[in-house]
């Protein structure tokens, strides 16, 4: 087996990359829609200023069987790096990935990261079958649960708007003091301080577990991430504005460009606004614009700490339903 660092993935390494891709998504997620050419091109082509990203490919008989995704922040946290691996499911369980894994702790160590943070997949008892051989795996190299996450998910197109709106407007007496506004594609050049600043809240505010990570986004920051993200996904916004203070809340939903899967980004809401119903009515206004700008789109992901049980509420009462768990593990390096 031979190991190399891949910087920028050519042509036919692209086409070898994103099969195996393919292979692993059909052997663990098969009911998960398929990971996307475009995106992997999109990635590969547009470096990001927050991230310098590594491939590490693992070959035997000159055919790639195994990558590990080394992503390391050049903004905030940068005592990270991310690493992901995925290994062809015929070539599982010969210590392939504990080679790539030990490879990406080296140029981790070498980019003098602290701390190496992973995730795998579990299943939940109301979800569809997961294996959890990648939970054992990342144990076996003496990684750490840093965070549980439930994943839930909702079918948009099975909502019944009815009762939408019924939720809507028992909840609109609480919020009379805000406006809400929603959009796709860019933010309107007038609130990215205010999502800047609540970008940071929810970093600040939501659980994290044993996990450490800060944010420091500010306007310039916001829209880049923005134009990034556009290049790959279409993007659904909406904000709560209070009549005087500015931008309370936020809920924002990143669409597939096939249109037809959906996952949430981010949602907030400024602790001094809380208790307004404003968590609701944002996604509630996010599912609806998001339903009428791409009439294709089935179902809308999201995930929540599991120590957090007013998120988790809020999308239970909006129809979404578990169905896998998601644990972030870390690994701390020797000094």
């Amino acid at each position: 087996m031979e190991i190399d660092l891949i910087d920028r993935p050519d042509s036919a390494e692209t086409e070898e990359l994103l099969a195996l891709r393919h292979a692993a998504h059909a052997a663990d997620t098969p009911d998960e829609p398929p990971p996307l050419r475009s995106q992997l091109l999109a990635e590969i082509a547009h470096p990001s200023r927050e991230y310098q990203r590594q491939w590490l490919a693992a070959r035997v008989d000159g055919g790639l069987v195994a990558v590990a995704r080394l992503k390391l922040p050049q903004i905030d946290n940068r005592q990270l790096a991310e690493v992901f691996v995925e290994v062809a499911p015929g070539h599982r369980r010969r210590g392939i990935g504990r080679a790539l894994m030990e490879r990406a702790f080296r140029r981790s160590d070498e980019a003098e990261r602290s701390t190496v943070v992973s995730g795998a997949i579990r299943p939940h008892p109301d979800g569809p079958a997961r294996p959890d051989a990648g939970a054992r795996f990342l144990e076996r190299l003496e990684f750490s649960p840093g965070l549980t996450l439930v994943q839930r998910r909702l079918d948009l197109a099975a909502v019944d708007e009815a009762a939408e709106q019924q939720l809507a407007e028992q909840c609109q007496p609480h919020a009379s003091e805000y406006q809400l506004h929603s959009w796709t594609g860019e933010t309107p050049e007038s609130f990215l301080d205010g999502v800047a600043y609540l970008g940071n809240r929810l970093v600040a505010d939501a659980p994290a577990g044993e996990l450490s990570v800060q944010s420091t986004l500010d306007a310039p920051r916001v829209r880049a991430e923005e134009r990034e993200l556009l290049r790959t996904s279409h993007l659904v916004s909406a904000v709560a504005q209070h009549r005087d203070t500015g931008l309370a809340g936020i809920s924002q939903l990143k669409v597939r460009p096939t249109g037809d899967r959906g996952s949430v980004t981010l949602t907030v809401v400024d602790p001094r606004h809380r208790g307004h119903r404003l968590g609701i009515l944002l996604k509630i206004a996010v599912h609806r614009l998001a339903r009428h700008t791409f009439p294709e789109l089935g179902y809308v992901h999201t995930g929540n700490a599991d120590t957090n049980g007013h998120m988790a509420a809020i999308n239970e009462r909006l129809g979404f339903a578990a169905y896998q768990t998601g644990v972030i593990y870390q690994h701390r390096r020797p000094r």
